[in-house]
Formats: C-alpha cells, structure tokens, sequence
C-alpha cells in the first residue's frame, strides 16, 4: 500500500513528463477513468528509483519497487487521488505550499539556501520538493474529507489500543502470571523435571492448573493454579521480566532459573491499570497513533473501493513491458 505521510525531505512521487520527452514509440498501459499511464511515466518513475535518496524519502519497500506491476499499480492509485482532489476541489494553492516551507524551514531552524543545498545532495531539485509538499496538502485535504469524518475514537477504544501498543516500561501496565517451580535440590537433577514439566504444558495447555498440582513444589500457589497475581513490569523477576512483558497472554514460557529453582511461567492477562489517570498529553499522543492507524487502514478499503468504481483498463504490455 502507498504511504500518505511525506517526509520533511520528501519528493514527489512522480513529475509530470514534457511533451518532447515523450517519443512516437510512448504507449498507453493503462487507463484509469479518462487519464492514461503512459511507458514513458513508468520509465521515468525506474530512472528516479535509481537514486537510493529517492527510495528512502518515498519511504517504500525497494523490493516491491522493483517489480513493475507494483510500480504500475502505485501509479494506478496516484491517477485516483489526483481524480477525487479535483472533483472535490481540494488542490493545493501556492500559497499553502509556501507556507508550508517556512513552517518546515523555522521548525528545523535552517535557510532556504541549506534546505535547497540539502535537496541537492538528495538528488531532487527544490521545484520538485515543491510538488511533494503539494501533493502532501492535497492529501491531507482529501483525508480530512473522506477519512476522518469516519473516525470516532471511543475511551474504550483508546484504552484497548494503549494496552496492545504499551511497552514494558509503562508503569500502568500490569502482568498476571502463574507458574510451575521446580526447585533445585541436591541430589535431583532439577532442569530434567522442569523439561518434563514444560512438554506436559504444551500437551495439554488448558491444564495448567492440574499440571501445577501434580508437578509444582510451591505449595502455596499450587492449590489456585500456581497464579502469583498481577505485577507491573519493574516488580517482575529480571531473569523473566523482559520475556514476560513480550509475551501474548494465554503464552506458558519455557523453563527459567532463578535462585528459587525452575519456574514455567504462564503469562495469564495483561491489562492497563486505571487508564484515567494516564495524562492528558499521553492519551492525546495515542490518539493522534491511532488515527493515523485508521486513516492508513481505511485509506486502503478506499482505494480499493475507487477501484472498483472507476473504470480501469489494461493495455497489452502493461506487466511485463513487452
């Protein structure tokens, strides 16, 4: 899928091509609704993709670059956009895009003269900076009109979305685990018991709680399970903390030593704690995440859909150039 988020150095994602660059030999390959996607646009879309600068500001996949029909179906879906900005009358102005510029310029504390020294390092010229920074306006106007209108980002919703993207470090974040411990005594090879306890889990992994009965040497958490209760991240053992804070719940862990023994533990639920007292500023920078989560998934169902729409046609020679 195409990337709507142009970078402070970014291009645009093609030029236009001038009349006497285009050659008798120029063919169509595609048309989308009354616009064509000519040999020569794809070439000259190859050539710019030579530039290593070039790929890393598009921010796409050089593997799927390289193949033609992903190229053509990226071109396929700037012909779209550009369609539904002009019927909806959402083209960029000169001046937004200047003003743009003096936001980028002030925000990164630097000239026009080093921003235009910078671009040429790149390999892009200040005119075709230009047009990615308009093609970026008119995307995001086309987003505000068709996308985020769509979009309610519920409490709930946000609270669910913190959970599954929280890191161990987020003190909020509690872990409920249970375990089997084996303890290490003289005499008894531990690690072996511990093995054996591991591949009765994974035989049968909805009887944890028998298994911790049968095989578990803590007496006081074998009557309930092995369930030690819940724990943020920083009250975790080290030696499982990190394993821990990875795992999906409902995953058992293989055999960990601590100075305790052998413990398998089972990761049982992570949930957030009282996500109301997580700050203003905190929830409002997971909103902006997971709109932009949104608007990247719901801008795909939208192509998809002008997909299905328009009126599209494939030209012989269209995939493989022949």
């Amino acid at each position: 899928m195409m990337r709507f988020t142009i970078p402070l150095l970014s291009l645009a994602f093609f030029t236009a091509v001038s009349g006497n660059a285009r050659q008798t030999v120029d063919r169509i390959l595609v048309t989308v609704n009354d616009d064509a996607i000519l040999e020569s646009d794809i070439q000259q879309f190859h050539k710019k993709l030579k530039s290593k600068s070039y790929q890393e500001l598009l921010g796409v996949d050089e593997k799927i670059l390289a193949n033609r029909e992903a190229v053509l179906q990226l071109m396929v879906e700037e012909k779209l956009i550009d369609q539904q900005v002009k019927k909806l009358d959402l083209k960029a102005t000169d001046q937004e895009v200047e003003g743009q510029i003096k936001a980028i310029l002030k925000r990164n504390a630097i000239s026009a003269n080093q921003l235009e020294s910078r671009l040429k390092q790149l390999g892009t010229s200040m005119a075709d900076y230009r047009e990615g920074l308009k093609r970026q306006i008119e995307r995001r106007n086309l987003v505000e009109r068709e996308i985020k209108p769509t979009l309610e980002v519920t409490e709930e919703q946000l609270r669910h979305f913190y959970l599954r993207n929280s890191s161990p470090t987020d003190a909020e974040v509690q872990y409920k685990i249970a375990h089997i411990l084996i303890e290490q005594k003289a005499g008894k090879n531990s690690l072996d018991r511990a093995q054996a306890a591991y591949r009765e889990v994974s035989e049968r992994p909805n009887e944890f709680d028998k298994i911790v009965a049968e095989m578990s040497d803590d007496a006081e958490t074998a009557p309930n399970g092995g369930v030690l209760g819940f724990f943020p991240a920083n009250q975790l053992a080290k030696e499982f903390r990190e394993k821990v804070t990875r795992a999906i719940p409902g995953t058992v862990l293989p055999p960990i030593k601590t100075s305790a023994g052998y413990h398998i533990i089972k990761v049982i639920e992570k949930v957030a704690g009282d996500f109301s007292k997580i700050s203003k500023e905190r929830k409002d920078t997971l909103r902006t995440q997971m709109v932009a989560n949104e608007v990247e998934k719901k801008m795909g169902l939208w192509l998809e859909r002008k997909k299905l729409e328009s009126h599209i046609k494939r030209f012989a020679g269209a995939s493989n150039g022949t």
